[in-house]
């Protein structure tokens, strides 16, 4: 025991200078997982879409650029995945009352970083504060089974209740520095997905908001010049 405290605590000290370095020109891949939920938006004329659909896992990635030490800019591709809540079920009918009517949310968005690490004056801080913003495509369904046999558009049954919709998101996180090439991190965000379309979907079906939390890592690669 006394040799793995004795590791541990190496690992921290090599750790310490992690924001005494310059962290320009630096690439970071980053793979996380935790919750996705419904938060707000109108499912029909008298529910919310939270109301139906409940929380369920979420994994996600991201490959990220830093600029300037403060400012990065990244690629997030993720999956929302929201199942039906077992009270609503019975409201569906006999045709669906044995299926597993779930919304499905893979998205990809271009955010911008901002990390308050740099900032903070001292030559072993291990933590970087960050908040982020960004734009994406959400390209979501409601589907009978999960995954499989898309539900039919509430105003036009003719149609799938799917579409590919634009969205912006915005959050926030802190990562901690386990060395200078390795981080751990736990993060949250909002998606306000537009997803209304009143010819396809009817009046009653509103833009959309979900929440994302979890936590994860980063790998760091340097692209510049020794």
């Amino acid at each position: 025991m006394r040799k793995v405290a004795v590791v541990l605590v190496g690992m921290l000290l090599v750790a310490g200078s992690a924001y005494g370095m310059d962290m320009s020109k630096h690439i970071g891949f980053s793979i996380w997982g935790g919750g996705f939920m419904p938060t707000s938006g109108k499912y029909n004329s008298e529910d919310q879409l939270a109301e139906w659909f409940g929380l369920y896992g979420f994994p996600a990635a991201e490959l990220k650029y830093f600029l300037v030490d403060k400012v990065a800019v990244g690629v997030n591709v993720g999956y929302g995945y929201s199942p039906i809540k077992e009270g609503k079920k019975k409201e569906l009918g006999a045709e669906l009352k044995d299926q597993t009517p779930a919304l499905n949310i893979p998205f990809v968005s271009l955010n911008g970083t901002f990390n308050f690490g740099p900032m903070i004056k001292s030559p072993n801080n291990l933590l970087n504060p960050f908040v982020t913003v960004g734009v994406g495509s959400y390209s979501w369904y409601f589907a009978k089974n999960e995954r499989t046999k898309k539900l039919p558009a509430p105003a036009d049954s003719t149609q799938q209740f799917k579409a590919t919709s634009w969205g912006m998101n915005f959050g926030g996180g802190v990562e901690y520095f386990v060395s200078s090439k390795f981080s751990a991190f736990a993060r949250f965000g909002y998606h306000l997905v537009m997803m209304k379309d009143e010819k396809k979907f009817g009046e009653d079906f509103g833009n959309q908001g979900f929440l994302t939390f979890g936590a994860g890592v980063t790998l760091y690669l340097f692209t510049g010049k020794q």
